[in-house]
This record gives C-alpha cells, sequence and structure tokens, in this order.
C-alpha cells in the first residue's frame, strides 16, 4: 500500500496542511469553513487564490441496492480502503466456498465477481482480478479458483468508449482471452437481496433484459459526480463530452 500512497507533508515548499474536510465557501469574505476529520471541530481559513481539486465521487445513477449493499457485497473502487475490502471481501468468498455442506450452486454465486462499467478503472480491476486468480488464489485454493468468473458490465455500446477503436479491439479481445465475459448494452437496474440462499447477505443484480445475476462481489465503477463540497457551492461546472 505504501506504493501507491505519497504523504502530502512531503511535498517540498509546502508551508500548512490540515487533515480536514472543506465544508463551505464564502466567497465574499473569502474563506473556508473546515472541519477537522479527528474531533470534528470547525474552523476558517482564509485565502487570496482558491484551487479546488477535490476529486469525483463513485456515481450511483440511482441505482435501487447499490448504496444500500455497499461495503458489503458491493463496492466502490475510488480509495485505498475500497481495495483492502474488495482484497477481503475476495478471500472471504472463497473461505466461504470452501466449507464442504455448501452447495455446487451456492460456491459458484459466491465465486462470481461483477464489474460495472466499462471505462479504464472497471477494465483494469477485472484484469488484475483475473491476475489474482490465476497466480495467489490458485495456490491458496486450487480445488476452487478455475470455478471463479468474472463478467464486466458496460450500459454503453462499447467499453473504453473514450479510446481509439483498433485499442478497444485490441483490449476486447485480451479480456476474452482472458476468460472475462463483457457484457455491453447490458444496465444494471437494481440490487436485490437473496432470501433463499444458503449464505447470508447475498445479493445479485438485476439486469435491464430482466436477467438476476448472482454475485459473491461486485465492484461498482460505473462512472464519476461531485463531491457534497462542489455541490453546495452553487457555482457553474463546466461538463465536458
Amino acid at each position: 500500500f505504501r506504493a501507491i500512497q505519497e504523504p502530502t507533508r512531503s511535498i517540498p515548499g509546502l508551508r500548512e496542511y490540515y487533515q480536514a474536510k472543506a465544508r463551505s465557501l464564502d466567497l465574499e469574505e473569502r474563506t473556508i469553513e473546515c472541519e477537522d476529520i479527528f474531533e470534528g471541530a470547525r474552523f476558517q481559513l482564509p485565502y487570496d487564490y482558491l484551487l479546488i481539486a477535490t476529486g469525483a465521487k463513485t456515481n450511483t445513477f440511482g441505482t435501487p441496492g447499490v448504496n444500500e449493499r455497499e461495503g458489503r457485497d458491493v463496492h466502490f473502487l475510488k480509495h485505498l480502503f475500497h481495495a483492502r475490502r474488495i482484497r477481503n471481501r475476495i478471500i472471504g468468498c472463497f473461505e466461504r466456498a470452501s466449507r464442504p455442506s455448501l452447495s455446487q450452486a451456492e460456491k459458484d454465486r459466491l465465486l462470481s465477481f461483477v464489474v460495472v462499467g466499462g471505462g479504464p478503472t472497471s477494465c483494469g480491476c477485472a484484469t488484475e482480478l483475473r491476475g489474482l486468480l490465476a497466480s495467489a488464489l490458485a495456490k491458496a485454493y486450487p480445488d476452487l479458483a478455475h470455478r471463479a468468473t468474472i463478467s464486466l458490465i458496460e450500459a454503453g455500446s462499447s467499453i473504453l468508449s473514450t479510446f481509439d477503436g483498433a485499442l478497444v479491439n485490441f483490449y476486447g479481445k485480451e479480456l476474452e482471452r482472458k476468460g472475462i465475459l463483457v457484457r455491453t448494452q447490458t444496465a444494471v437496474t437494481a440490487v436485490e437481496p437473496v432470501v433463499d440462499g444458503e449464505v447470508c447477505n447475498a445479493s445479485a443484480a438485476r439486469l435491464d433484459n430482466g436477467e438476476l445475476l448472482h454475485f459473491g462481489l461486485m465492484v461498482w465503477s460505473a462512472g464519476l459526480a461531485p463531491v457534497k463540497f462542489v455541490e453546495n457551492l452553487g457555482l457553474p461546472l463546466e461538463r465536458s463530452g
């Protein structure tokens, strides 16, 4: 994890740093109200020039069940703690599936991994997941790893829609070669709890064609939305595309 994080305090020339949340902005007074993440204490910071670089949050497009299941068998992929949760969930699915009393259908459900979204993050996640299955998990669970499936679901007509067609075609063939099932023009309309499963807290994805796709893990990376601080500013937002 240290390889993909750089402490902010190590930036050369940085004079002050506060680990806090920006809550509101006063344009006339040129101040930002902040909230300390440890104690919740609020304080104001004055500025002469302000650069807002808050990034974005995961967009669920109001899909029922996604936020409700997030952190259990549905996970976003925006922060380091998300990556840790995803890895723990994958291992948890294999441990559950190794139970001898479990039916083959339930084992297959637990070892069904679904990635929603066809952008670079989703495609990279699916590829890395396949690599993990073929290496560490194949050694740890030799009787189960071959049963695992990966589905990449994209509502649009193509994955990596902003990339050159030749690259998209090449990468699509690589995904197929790796055994990753790519389903384009397919939308997830809801994530529903499964009440008749052998394992508690089970879920399934309802697709726009009515199909119910059971899974042990869903990584939701279908789009981006402004964070609350930006949404609440009331300033005009320039949108690309």
